[in-house]
């Protein structure tokens, strides 16, 4: 038996999973496990980079298709090429079609299964195209993709935030929860600045990134590490003091979810892509979808949670984004084989998935792909969505489009929207609301009923 088996066998050895919650010190009753409306689960999925969604949801025939190919030039697909979706996405008697990478998102879609939410991106308050012409207050550092992709992850344009949006919404469903955010796509924004730390994993492999080194099977460096959190916690000083115990914290909990995940599927039939850097956008949702089938046997059982994963390479400046794109592929492939296995969890009506990126592209090409835009599509996935349809107004894209600057599209729809929907989903209420996103009410009008709300209920956790 290895080192590292041995510890998790003695952890795990010396209490039950009923007794798990004690010995990890969260000492509490699991308020979670016995909540009106069941388990629900949010899966962020990162098109990090800013993604060329004007190449993923395309006009189909017509005049329409004629004036996207006049202004995407070389890049723009054949209309023949795209993949038709149901009737209910026309638009101002605009007929549109999927890239011909995403079959399986254009399945879905027709499955009411998937749903596009057009043209969202970070405001500061709602403005047309003449309105920012005019001087109206725009986010800060438009077009940069740090800071975008900040505003996205902390919902709000208007003030800078320490705290992300799903951070904050697990302040107001349980703040002792450590499991409520869990990241397989590495540290962000969006999760980070509540009571908990995201809880990181990777590749169903369960570690601390930041104890690294505290879980590696060879060395005495762990053993070395472990002793010195141990002398820590009976510190003085308090900084210190506060510092080794989360990480004994972190150490036991990360020892105990190893054990539990032993018993978890292996979804072995997840691709680990091609063209991306860092841990591929399968293995990240493998690891999502084992963890999701251990959620009974989680410490304290949770009955919410949000997961992060990360998929990279979508600054298309050089690489656009055409008929063989092995980005869109890819994606289509991941989040289908994901889907799949949340029908044989049984979960396919109590996860949702949704992609988010750091801001749109411009819909001018650049002679080699695209640059850096604002609004863009988003897409939501799973089967309490309400499918099928194209949610908020798409922007014409064509030369000299009322909805554009400079080649690059004015948002219609709120980061803030967007998400409140989800939160709303998820049990929050209007008061709760307003505190995970503090600009909400700059956009007043606008409901996005791209969710079933009749899963509506309270979250249980007063």
């Amino acid at each position: 038996m290895d080192r590292r088996r041995f510890l998790r066998t003695s952890l795990l050895g010396a209490a039950s999973f009923s007794s798990l919650p004690a010995l990890l010190g969260l000492g509490r009753e699991a308020r979670a496990a016995g909540s009106a409306g069941g388990y629900k689960a949010l899966v962020c999925v990162l098109l990090e980079g800013g993604a060329d969604v004007f190449n993923m949801v395309v006009p189909q025939g017509g005049a329409a298709h004629a004036a996207y190919r006049d202004v995407r030039g070389g890049m723009a697909l054949e209309s023949t090429a795209l993949l038709g979706i149901s009737p209910a996405s026309y638009q101002d008697g605009v007929a549109y079609g999927f890239h011909p990478g995403m079959s399986r998102m254009q399945q879905m879609f027709n499955q009411g299964k998937l749903a596009v939410v057009a043209n969202t991106g970070t405001l500061v308050q709602p403005v047309t195209r003449a309105d920012v012409l005019s001087g109206a207050p725009v986010p800060n550092q438009l077009f940069s993709h740090n800071t975008q992709r900040d505003q996205w992850m902390t919902a709000n344009a208007a003030v800078r935030q320490k705290a992300g949006w799903a951070a904050r919404m697990a302040d107001v469903f349980d703040p002792d929860e450590p499991l409520f955010n869990l990241t397989s796509g590495g540290k962000n924004l969006m999760q980070q600045g509540g009571a908990q730390r995201a809880f990181e994993f990777d590749g169903g492999v369960i570690y601390a990134f930041d104890d690294y080194y505290a879980f590696r099977d060879d060395g005495a460096l762990g053993e070395t590490y472990r002793q010195l959190l141990q002398h820590n916690a009976g510190d003085a000083n308090r900084l210190s003091k506060a510092f080794a115990n989360s990480r004994i914290h972190t150490m036991e909990l990360s020892n105990a979810l190893s054990g539990i995940l032993d018993a978890a599927p292996d979804f072995n039939n997840f691709s680990t892509g091609v063209h991306e850097s860092g841990t591929p956008l399968g293995t990240q949702l493998r690891a999502v979808a084992r963890m999701l089938s251990v959620r009974d046997q989680l410490p304290d059982r949770p009955q919410r949670q949000v997961y992060f994963v990360n998929y990279h390479g979508w600054d298309t400046h050089n690489t656009p984004l055409d008929g063989g794109s092995h980005l869109v592929d890819y994606l289509d492939k991941s989040l289908g084989t994901f889907q799949d296995a949340l029908a044989q969890l049984g979960l396919e009506s109590q996860v949702t998935t949704f992609t988010c990126s750091d801001f749109g592209r411009s819909i001018v090409p650049n002679g080699a792909g695209t640059d850096h835009g604002w609004g863009g599509h988003a897409f939501v996935m799973g089967g309490a969505v309400k499918g099928g349809d194209i949610y908020g107004q798409m922007p014409q894209i064509r030369k000299d489009s009322p909805d554009a600057i400079g080649g690059r599209v004015v948002p219609a729809i709120s980061v803030e929207q967007y998400f409140s929907r989800l939160a709303t989903w998820f049990g929050a209420s209007s008061a709760d609301l307003d505190v995970i996103f503090p600009n909400l009410q700059s956009f007043p009008g606008a409901d996005l009923e791209f969710m079933d709300l009749d899963m509506i209920f309270s979250n249980g956790f007063e």
